[in-house]
């Protein structure tokens, strides 16, 4: 149950020139925000469902609690869940620092299981639904000054039929995909920059995989979907 947990953070920072400020004024710390939602919403069971929090005005470290409504818990937000029964649920994520808290929730209703129908061969298969997210937030080019971080994440992909997802990562733009596979660990990573100018490449596909790892070599059910990233760090 992977998600995108963004984390947006605000800084008061001193103005560059003029006066020096008077030792009695004070700055206001940002309100601790949190929105979440759930993808998708609604279905029949089993529902996998991923989950997208948005986090503004965190100061410091902070920590997320998950209660998927379902009686199952969780400190992930890029965790994907299951909702193996029917019914009307309620995510509910709680961001917290050492001095604010912050709540939101994600309604997810689960119809019943329908009739099993025949395994469909692999020409009537779906490909999945594949999301890319970043931290910073873009879809083509992101810029930042050196050690620049970004933070990748194809954890929200979601596959219509259930297949097993395998995901790949150039995040070095020499060609080779440096990271592969089949878990949480390979659908989101983190890099950082020199100064320079480099492109990331991310990868999604789909499996027939019952017995994974073991059977990392099988051929994908449909091409690779991918996007690829402009990473310009500057001096």
């Amino acid at each position: 149950m992977g998600r995108r947990f963004r984390l947006v953070l605000v800084f008061a920072g001193a103005v560059a020139s003029g006066p020096a400020c008077d030792e009695g004024t004070t700055t206001a710390t940002p309100t601790l925000g949190a929105q979440c939602s759930a993808h998708p919403s609604s279905g029949p069971a089993p529902l996998t469902v991923a989950f997208v929090l948005d986090v503004a005005g965190a100061q410091g470290a902070l920590s997320v609690a998950v209660n998927y409504g379902d009686g199952s818990q969780g400190t992930d937000p890029d965790q994907r869940h299951v909702y193996t029964a029917a019914g009307a649920y309620s995510a509910s994520f709680t961001v917290s620092t050492a001095t604010q808290t912050a709540r939101c929730s994600a309604p997810v209703t689960v119809a019943a299981a329908p009739t099993p129908l025949p395994t469909p061969r692999p020409e009537g298969n779906r490909r999945p639904v594949a999301v890319f997210k970043t931290t910073p937030d873009s879809s083509s080019t992101i810029t930042g000054t050196a050690p620049f971080t970004v933070r990748f994440n194809m954890c929200p992909t979601v596959d219509p039929d259930d297949d097993r997802l395998y995901f790949r990562m150039d995040l070095d733009g020499n060609g080779a995909f440096e990271y592969h596979g089949s878990t949480g660990h390979d659908c989101r990573q983190s890099a950082t920059y020199a100064a320079g100018t480099r492109t990331a490449t991310l990868c999604v596909s789909d499996v027939h995989c019952p017995s994974w790892p073991l059977c990392e070599g099988l051929p994908l059910l449909h091409p690779f979907q991918c996007r690829s990233y402009t990473i310009v760090a500057t001096p």
